[in-house]
């Protein structure tokens, strides 16, 4: 194929000769307000006014490559700038980014950007890394503390990073964010679905302004924690104006929200629904009208595990409020019905001052309250270990009822339980609190316990027990001569079997025996024979020899 095309008997450029062209062309018009008709009708002009028209396809296609092209060679280039070598980052930094750019996941998908290499960062840097951020689908985590970020920061890092499918955790504690700063995080906030942790602690130009904008932006979404630790926060209200439907721990230490923000918590604890498990409000200035507030709230709550309210101005009147709601002796309902999902109550942080040692006792108690609440998987379960470990411990039951300002009467507790149920009241209180409770009650409750025995009926059930029990005996006899007579047979059997066999044996030794001795006796016999032969051999000899003898005397 020739590399032109004649048409009029003017040359059509070839499709590299046209993009060639192009590639120089588009650097010099303004693409913005070039129509694709204007554009092709100057490139015409590069060819001296050949018709394009049949090219009209590839010359579009062409532009869009040729765009794409150069916004890869600009991002490249900026990249290079932002994060070179030259910049002094951190290889570990570096290598993170580049992941991240690329759309690729971290080993932890956690980012964490060093104040180091944040000191390092140019505004272009900034702006990319929000750029690289909102295109990641794998990044989960991402912690920004302690980076130096003003209000100007947060722009630049947001004016991109408008939203994130995969973020999770956002971590921007330590930092000068301002009113400014929040306002440029807001897309961010209302577009991530998955964001479920948030952190501004120790960030004091975060203030109630601020707070009310991240939670209005938080309205109806996931997040789960927010930390506000150490802000100028005073007002907490937008918690009411505003619905997070799955926020489980808050933590708002050292916040001044007075007696106003107690009542916020207050009625979002009460609130059909309540969500939160955890609530810190350490040096927040709360006194204990407060922390009545807040043990009233819980009353009827069943999802609150964990409270911190260290290190403010409570004192035994806020202690006693939670060991009421924790452990409330006034009737054994009211022990059994007490709140059983609190785990963790710290109110103060004076358990060994000598001045006060009823707010120990309190603590102390508190304490077995909730272990006793972490200990017991069920609301039932709770309220039992409570009845038994108060109510049917005389001293414990004292200490509470004293505590609590409560008129102590150990017989009171048995009033109202219905006399057939008391021997198994005195089972549990001796195998739970030892002989010395179990006397202390009987005491109270020997009175019911006798006017319940029926002693026709006791008589007539002993009876019953016996009888029933002789003929177990019975039973057990029989049960036991079979053995015994079965015994007996076995050990006869095999009596028998050893007896026969040595039998046996005895007879075949004397057989053997007997044959032995004969059989010797008989060889002992031919002996005695030869013997008697031999001499009269000898005789017959020596007689010859004496008469031949006399003859020759006679001689």
């Amino acid at each position: 194929m020739s590399t032109t095309e004649e048409v009029n008997d003017v040359p059509i450029p070839s499709d590299t000769e046209i993009r060639k062209e192009m590639e120089v062309l588009m650097q010099a018009v303004d693409l913005g307000t070039t129509s694709t008709k204007q554009f092709i009708s100057i490139l015409s002009t590069k060819f001296n006014g050949a018709d394009l028209s049949t090219k009209k396809k590839y010359i579009k296609a062409t532009i869009t490559e040729i765009i794409d092209s150069m916004q890869e060679e600009d991002d490249e280039f900026q990249h290079r700038l932002a994060f070179g070598e030259h910049t002094g980052i951190s290889d570990q930094f570096f290598d993170d980014i580049h992941q991240i750019k690329n759309n690729q996941s971290l080993t932890t998908n956690q980012l964490v950007l060093d104040w180091l290499d944040a000191g390092r960062f140019t505004d272009l840097a900034w702006r990319l890394l929000g750029r690289y951020i909102a295109n990641n689908t794998h990044l989960h985590d991402i912690k920004l503390y302690h980076c130096n970020i003003t209000d100007e920061i947060m722009a630049l890092l947001f004016s991109e990073l408008s939203g994130s499918t995969s973020l999770q955790k956002l971590d921007m504690c330590m930092n000068r964010i301002g009113i400014e700063g929040i306002r440029s995080m807001v897309p961010l906030l209302q577009n991530s679905p998955n964001l479920s942790s948030l952190k501004f602690g120790l960030s004091t130009d975060i203030n109630t302004e601020c707070f009310e904008l991240v939670v209005s932006s938080l309205h109806s979404g996931g997040v789960e924690d927010l930390d506000f630790i150490n802000c100028n926060i005073e007002d907490i209200s937008a918690l009411e104006t505003y619905n997070l439907p799955n926020l489980q721990y808050l933590n708002l230490n050292k916040n001044n929200i007075g007696r106003n923000g107690c009542i916020t918590l207050s009625n979002l604890l009460q609130k059909e629904g309540s969500t939160l498990t955890r609530l810190s409000l350490e040096w927040t200035g709360l006194g204990d009208e407060e922390a009545e507030i807040l043990a009233n709230s819980l009353e009827n709550n069943n999802q609150l595990q964990v409270i911190i309210l260290n290190n403010n101005n409570i004192t035994d009147r806020g202690c006693k409020a939670f060991l009421e709601l924790l452990n409330n002796v006034a009737s054994i309902e009211s022990t059994y019905n007490s709140n059983n999902t609190l785990r963790e109550c710290k109110l103060v942080d004076r358990l060994f001052d000598n001045e006060v040692h009823a707010t120990k006792e309190m603590i102390r108690l508190l304490y077995s309250a909730c272990q006793v609440n972490k200990n017991n998987h069920t609301a039932h379960a709770v309220g039992k270990a409570k009845v038994i470990g108060s109510h049917l411990n005389s001293q414990t039951l004292k200490r509470l009822c004293n505590l609590q300002g409560i008129e102590y009467s150990y017989s009171n507790i048995f009033a109202d339980i219905e006399p057939i149920l008391l021997p198994d009241i005195l089972t549990l209180i001796s195998s739970e609190n030892g002989l010395s409770e179990l006397y202390t009650a009987l005491i109270q409750t020997a009175p019911d316990l006798l006017s319940y025995i029926d002693r026709k009926a006791l008589i007539q059930d002993v009876m019953a027990k016996n009888t029933a029990r002789a003929a177990d005996l019975s039973d057990e006899f029989q049960s036991k001569v079979v053995e015994y007579h079965t015994e007996f047979e076995r050990q006869m059997a095999a009596l028998k079997a050893v007896h026969e066999g040595k039998t046996a044996a005895l007879e075949t030794e004397y057989s053997y025996q007997t044959s032995r001795l004969t059989t010797e006796n008989n060889e002992l016999s031919n002996r005695l024979s030869l013997i008697d032969l031999g001499d009269i051999k000898h005789l017959s000899a020596g007689e010859c020899n004496r008469q031949s003898g006399k003859r020759m005397d006679g001689q």
